[in-house]
């Protein structure tokens, strides 16, 4: 009986390290929609799934195609932040068209998707 509340608990443990936290999601980030293009200082809405949370996420704008070389909004830039929706003002010096936004949550990137920004 001792070997198998010993397995049993090596079991519980090693399952509890798989778990999904806040900081390691379990279901990586989709992006669905961007809203219209917008101006620097605007606010820019996001649409998707598993979106997480300001405080274990970022917005990534100006990334090329596989999400490399881009620059994190600052987190002052942020308006509002569900697991769905994201309303962001797009930081001065975005650049206007031909590269990708992204959202990374918990370290995990979420598909890019082009956007627009108003010169």
């Amino acid at each position: 009986m001792k070997k198998f509340l010993t397995a049993f608990a090596l079991l519980a443990l090693t399952l509890s390290a798989c778990a999904p936290s806040a900081d390691r999601p379990s279901l990586k980030p989709v992006l669905i929609k961007l809203d219209k293009a917008v101006s620097p200082g605007e606010v820019l809405l996001i649409q998707g799934r598993y979106l997480g949370g300001p405080q274990n996420s970022q917005v990534v704008f100006n990334a090329d195609d596989i999400g490399d070389n881009g620059n994190d909004a600052p987190a002052s830039s942020i308006v509002s932040w569900t697991s769905t929706d994201i309303a962001i003002k797009v930081p001065a010096g975005t650049r206007p068209t031909g590269r990708f936004l992204y959202v990374r949550v918990g370290g995990v990137l979420s598909n890019g998707l082009p956007y627009s920004v108003n010169p």
